[in-house]
C-alpha cells in the first residue's frame, strides 16, 4: 500500500522538520495523508461510472 495525499491524490510527501517530522504533501502541503488502496479506487471508478451515466442522460434527452 502507498501513501498518498488525500486532498489532492500526489504520492509526493516529505517530513516537515518545523512540524515534528509530521509527513506533508509536496504539491498541496495538505497533511491530510492516507493509504491508496482498493477502497480508494473503487469509490473512483464508482464516480466515473456515475459521471458517464448521467452524461448519457443528458444526451438521449
Amino acid at each position: 500500500m502507498k501513501k498518498i495525499c488525500l486532498r489532492c491524490g500526489c504520492n509526493s510527501l516529505i517530513s516537515d522538520r518545523s512540524l515534528g517530522g509530521k509527513i506533508v504533501c509536496k504539491k498541496c502541503g495538505s497533511s491530510y495523508i492516507g493509504y491508496k488502496g482498493l477502497t480508494y479506487l473503487k469509490s473512483r471508478n464508482i464516480l466515473y461510472l456515475m459521471i458517464i451515466f448521467v452524461v448519457f442522460l443528458i444526451i438521449i434527452l
